[in-house]
């Protein structure tokens, strides 16, 4: 596996430290589950990414998606967490301005689809089931934003990025403004802008 695709390994990881103690599950099955209920979220909303009908698409048993996850945000979350993986790889050799970039980028662009949708979903349950975004934050944008950080950390390190703030809050600055202008549709978020807002922090 290259540097680039370190996500991968850290989506793996939070699969399998959800996990609870016993029979294994089976991969093919676990992917069938995350799936269906990525689906099922982006086409319906929450309304229709129901228990029985991710079980129903995916072909699993209500009772061992159950076993498997605890709850429903449980499992979206980790649905959002394998496809926000799989489309968006931050990586780890390229220059990190670049890197950085790059990701920010995809990352506009992937909330105008799918992706955009179930996050908007599972942030609705997030709030609906605990009042909060702790479980969303555990399973999923901590994760994240630590390999974020660290590509602006090795940019500050080398030089590359000059901005003296912390690498924390020069990711925030980025990524937040991304989330809330999506998030509240207030637009903003083109390409142009984007990568403009990339330089202008970071440099």
């Amino acid at each position: 596996m290259c540097a680039s695709m370190v996500d991968e390994t850290k989506a793996e990881d939070t699969f399998v430290t959800a996990r609870p103690r016993g029979r294994p599950r089976s991969e093919a099955a676990t992917v069938a589950v995350l799936d269906a209920a990525y689906r099922l979220c982006a086409a319906e909303g929450l309304r229709g990414a129901t228990m029985q009908a991710i079980a129903t698409q995916s072909g699993v048993s209500k009772m061992t998606i159950y076993k498997w996850w605890d709850s429903r945000l449980a499992l979206l979350i980790d649905a959002y967490l394998r496809h926000a993986t799989l489309m968006l790889p931050i990586s780890e050799t390229d220059p990190p301005v670049a890197a950085i970039r790059a990701h920010a980028l995809r990352y506009v662009e992937a909330l105008q689809g799918d992706l955009g949708r179930v996050q908007m979903a599972v942030l609705c349950e997030c709030w609906a089931e605990n009042g909060n975004a702790n479980l969303f934050v555990a399973r999923y944008l901590s994760i994240r934003r630590e390999l974020g950080v660290g590509v602006i950390r090795r940019g500050q390190a080398n030089g590359d990025i000059p901005a003296g703030r912390a690498a924390e809050a020069l990711y925030d600055q980025i990524y937040g403004t991304i989330f809330y202008r999506y998030q509240f549709g207030l637009g903003g978020i083109g390409t142009q802008e984007v990568n403009d807002m990339v330089m202008s922090v970071l440099r």
